[in-house]
């Protein structure tokens, strides 16, 4: 009888907790289908969120599975039977290929009702630089502490276009060690010559991030890795 009783008071809980957590919304569209399209211009698709409930919904928290799909929602706070409208959009430029990713709208008190909606299509890409640098660990040798040093690295363009180098910049130091404008043709390869200042004695070891236009950096560079020795 007590384990009956354990067992009841146990499946309420689980009810109970179900029915906070339920969505208070409808959702117009559950998978969005943005065709095919060509990459460069971002896409839009704009659906509705109904609160179907008898009380206020309010969407407490907008996420999406990647930083290719934004999200613009016209209001957060919805009586009952209200509608809000969403812009969901895709950037396409360097995200090409096949894509299925998710937009999870959180309701309720503190976010703990969660609608999810895929959006679905395909980018066909346009010709396009794509960055290496080969090795991505560098060996600079022996360095000169206290001296400037004179080193470089090598990229090379593997995309199908031209490609724009903008910066190499530094990581550990925060600073840039070179910028311009290089244009490193497809299937060509260019040297970037920069200079080393202000070192001690020791092991040198520090993480660059070379900028580029190219479709393998979306904003946060290619990073590589600078090694010597400080004598």
């Amino acid at each position: 009888m007590k384990v009956r009783t354990i067992t009841v008071a146990l499946a309420m809980v689980l009810c109970l907790a179900a029915s906070a957590f339920a969505s208070q919304l409808k959702i117009s569209e559950t998978q969005v289908r943005f065709g095919n399209m060509k990459e460069g211009p971002n896409a839009e698709k704009t659906i509705t969120l109904t609160n179907v409930s008898g009380e206020e919904a309010v969407v407490a928290n907008v996420s999406t599975s990647c930083a290719c799909t934004t999200t613009k929602l016209d209001k957060t706070t919805l009586a009952p039977g209200e509608t809000a409208t969403m812009v969901i959009t895709y950037h396409t430029l360097k995200y090409p290929g096949k894509f299925d990713k998710t937009v999870h709208v959180f309701t309720g008190e503190n976010g703990g009702a969660e609608d999810v909606i895929h959006i679905v299509g395909y980018v066909d890409p346009i010709p396009m630089g794509v960055m290496e640098v080969e090795p991505r660990k560098i060996e600079l040798g022996t360095l000169k502490a206290g001296l400037p040093n004179d080193v470089s690295l090598t990229v090379t363009n593997a995309g199908d276009a031209p490609m724009t180098v903008t910066a190499l910049q530094s990581q550990k130091f925060r600073k840039t060690y070179w910028q311009g404008e290089l244009v490193v043709p497809s299937g060509q390869s260019a040297k970037i010559a920069f200079t080393l200042e202000g070192l001690s004695s020791g092991r040198f070891l520090d993480m660059v991030m070379v900028h580029s236009d190219a479709r393998n950096d979306i904003g946060k560079g290619y990073k590589a890795v600078l090694i010597g020795t400080v004598k």
